[in-house]
């Protein structure tokens, strides 16, 4: 199993609970994550899990909470250019959501409850390559809220639980 983290600040709580996992920082955004997992050569058998913070859009999720992201869309293409992809089934027994893949931090829903920089980017990839996708996001913030009211490093602390809880669930 590989862990991708964008940035290293996302992967230090769980590097620290479980050191010897295979832990990768992908670099936020999607060119970054692309690159990183086209470098792994992943394909067949290999599981990558996609973890790290996520803002929400929808109310009935709490700050701290850590979801399975089911579905992803690019949102910010012209919608006759948008993809979506939807997992063929949950990977976890954390709640399942709808993610936007977005550049911007603060997108419309469409119908998403999470949005994230990455995802997208995650499945294209498992689709072309044949590993095991699954994407992993702690609440951290409401969609459009400051920065300086995020809640970093307690949906941090709760990812880097989660994560531990299933890391050699295959």
């Amino acid at each position: 199993m590989i862990y991708l983290f964008p940035t290293e600040l996302e992967a230090l709580p769980f590097r620290k609970a479980c050191p010897d996992a295979k832990i990768v920082i992908s670099g936020v955004g999607m060119a970054a994550t692309a690159r990183t997992i086209a470098s792994l050569g992943c394909g067949a058998g290999d599981v990558v899990v996609l973890a790290g913070i996520a803002g929400c859009y929808d109310d009935s999720l709490s700050i701290g909470e850590v979801v399975e992201v089911v579905s992803e869309e690019c949102v910010e293409l012209p919608e006759r250019f948008r993809s979506s992809y939807t997992q063929p089934r949950p990977c976890t027994s954390l709640r399942g959501v709808r993610s936007n893949t977005v550049h911007t931090m603060q997108s419309v829903s469409h119908g998403a409850e999470v949005e994230n920089m990455e995802g997208a980017v995650l499945f294209a990839m498992s689709e072309a390559m044949g590993y095991r996708a699954i994407e992993v996001r702690a609440i951290s913030n409401r969609v459009g809220e400051s920065f300086d009211k995020w809640r970093v490093d307690d949906a941090l602390e709760a990812l880097a639980r989660e994560l531990k809880a299933f890391e050699y669930a295959e």
